[in-house]
């Protein structure tokens, strides 16, 4: 019923190409509001830089591509920081968070300036150099062997060279709706 209703409110067949499309852009960001996505923070470094050269942003667009070879698929918006860099590195880590890391994934999502973002949190240097969330629920040290332009992002699919598990595991952390689930609420405005 409610694809009918959102249907119903889309533009009469006279309305500009423009006005559709930018309805159908509107549309398509709610749907995905609704699709509930495992955090990970993205982390890599620059080249020859060690800790001052690394890099992170929080982000929900990673899934697995196959478990042999192990490979992910990870998409990241070329207006990012962290973007330019996986670009000439080559290596990202990809650190999934549990809902103890509600503090972390904020201050990976923006707002804290690139050099200070792994001032907290306990970090580790992977193989490939890239920072590792010792903390995470798991931990992925990836090498990238393709990058494929879409729109506005770069999809990366990475080789898998590591992987750390936290024992025990914990509940995950998730963005729905335009938040992290367990994220107090905004107050209401009068």
């Amino acid at each position: 019923m409610g694809a009918q209703a959102a249907l119903q409110d889309a533009p009469a067949p006279a309305a500009s190409a423009a006005a559709v499309k930018a309805d159908t852009a509107a549309l398509f960001r709610q749907g995905m509001r609704r699709l509930a996505g495992a955090c990970t923070i993205i982390t890599t470094v620059a080249p020859g830089q060690g800790r001052e050269g690394w890099a992170g942003l929080t982000a929900t667009a990673v899934v697995s591509v196959t478990a042999e070879p192990a490979r992910l698929l990870v998409c990241i918006n070329r207006s990012t920081w962290a973007h330019g860099i996986i670009s000439q590195s080559r290596v990202l880590g990809v650190n999934v968070l549990g809902q103890d890391a509600l503090a972390l994934a904020n201050r990976f999502a923006g707002g804290v300036r690139p050099e200070e973002k792994f001032a907290e949190g306990a970090w580790l240097t992977a193989t490939s150099g890239a920072p590792l969330l010792g903390t995470a629920l798991a931990s992925f040290d990836c090498l990238v062997s393709e990058s494929i332009e879409a729109s506005t992002h770069d999809i990366f699919i990475c080789d898998v060279l590591g992987v750390l598990l936290r024992q025990p595991g914990g509940d995950p952390l998730i963005y729905f709706d335009g938040a992290f689930l367990g994220e107090p609420s905004p107050a209401p405005s009068h």
